[in-house]
């Protein structure tokens, strides 16, 4: 899927791009990534104008009518007495801070959902219908929201672009080529005899696609719920699911569906590239660089994730607290297995599910199956035991290598 992202892309891989060099000496040049704060303070500007400039509406679904289409378009022409996305009243906002710099989500809370047994966290499994959509077309390499053909600088290095050796015009500096732009008078409104019916000021024979349809900027959907594992998910997913929680209940089906109460989670987040892909190639393509993302998402369900299987959540495997799961702060012995993929995590020779002693009556699993969880030693927690007191639970401890089963 493209809202998947490699593992071990995320906070490992530094990409470099590679263009082709001179004709010379046929070499390389590498091209590093931009600079993270400056492609923030770029985007986030353009974030809240598309939120200023555009509206939504809700459309019936008929391939799974437990939820409605959010479908946005711009203020403009017979829509210029709509309500804006920032003047909705649904609009919150939150900041997450990654490398030094504060990246801004926007978030649309249709409903915040009810399930009262478990909200999400940033590593458990989620069962999601969802639409990702770009804000600019992919014929936006600088993503500035003007499309190449009427970009007077589309590849955003600050020089006007060439086109048979003559310099591109922009009379009123707004970024949209003379001969493209709507208004290149600067006068507001759109020049006689100048066609523009999407308003977003750029003539509709500059503008390479159809801009009356709603889902031209649409990379990938699903209409069936499907089950996501937080962790290999783009962070501004994540960051987003996690405010929210899943349904009360479901009614199943003859033909094998569900049918979920109207309570789910509900939203649609607006977020910077910083919290996407930002200078990766998105898996299956579809997204370019540097992409600002919208992503519409309903929350179903959730189930607590442990992804080794050795009696500690994933999410309590994140020792530095930072609400990720695969960064080397989050590999206790050092051995290049993040904890929550390790069965051994301090590296000790005991197994992480084995340095779990001392059963609580609350925990207790019936881990030999024979009908009585009282003769198990052990709860399946072991994050409760700290045989030597000294603050640090026997299975990041190298210091306590009691097993379970030498009591067994």
């Amino acid at each position: 899927m493209n809202l998947k992202k490699y593992i071990f892309a995320i906070g490992i891989i530094m990409v470099v791009l590679y263009s082709c060099g001179n004709d010379d000496d046929n070499g390389l040049e590498m091209v590093p990534p931009r600079d993270r704060a400056e492609q923030q303070a770029n985007e986030d500007p353009l974030i809240q104008e598309y939120l200023k400039t555009h509206f939504y509406t809700l459309v019936d679904n008929d391939a799974n009518p437990d939820y409605q289409i959010v479908q946005f378009d711009t203020i403009a022409g017979v829509n210029s007495a709509e309500t804006s996305i920032w003047d909705s009243g649904l609009l919150a906002t939150k900041t997450i801070t990654r490398e030094e710099v504060d990246y801004t989500l926007y978030i649309l809370n249709f409903n915040s959902g009810v399930d009262t047994e478990r909200q999400p966290t940033f590593a458990d499994s989620t069962f999601v219908t969802y639409r990702g959509e770009l804000f600019y077309d992919n014929e936006d390499k600088d993503g500035d929201g003007i499309p190449d053909d009427g970009d007077v600088d589309a590849d955003g290095d600050g020089e006007a672009d060439l086109i048979d050796d003559v310099a591109r015009t922009d009379s009123d500096g707004d970024g949209i080529a003379d001969d493209s732009d709507a208004d290149d008078d600067g006068t507001p409104g759109t020049d006689p005899g100048k066609i523009d019916s999407d308003g977003d000021g750029v003539i509709d024979d500059k503008d390479p696609v159809d801009n009356n349809d709603p889902n031209r900027r649409v990379f990938d959907s699903a209409v069936t719920p499907l089950w996501f594992d937080q962790v290999s998910l783009i962070e501004g997913w994540r960051e987003t699911v996690v405010d929210f929680k899943g349904a009360s209940g479901f009614v199943e089906n003859a033909d094998g569906t569900a049918s979920y109460n109207m309570d789910f989670g509900n939203c649609t987040v607006f977020f910077p590239s910083g919290l996407g892909y930002f200078s990766s190639a998105a898996p299956g393509g579809g997204i370019p660089l540097y992409s600002p993302l919208i992503f519409s998402i309903q929350l179903y369900g959730v189930n607590e994730s442990d992804h080794d299987n050795d009696g500690v959540p994933s999410y309590l495997e994140d020792i530095d607290n930072d609400r990720l799961v695969l960064d080397e702060d989050d590999d206790t012995d050092n051995d290049t297995r993040f904890n929550f993929l390790d069965t051994d995590d301090d590296g000790d020779g005991t197994l992480t599910i084995d340095e779990d002693l001392e059963p609580d009556t609350d925990l207790l699993v019936d881990r030999d199956g024979d009908g009585d969880p009282t003769n198990d030693i052990g709860d399946g927690d072991p994050t409760n035991d700290d045989t030597d007191n000294d603050g640090i639970p026997n299975y990041l401890d190298t210091d306590d290598t009691a097993s379970r089963t030498d009591t067994n």
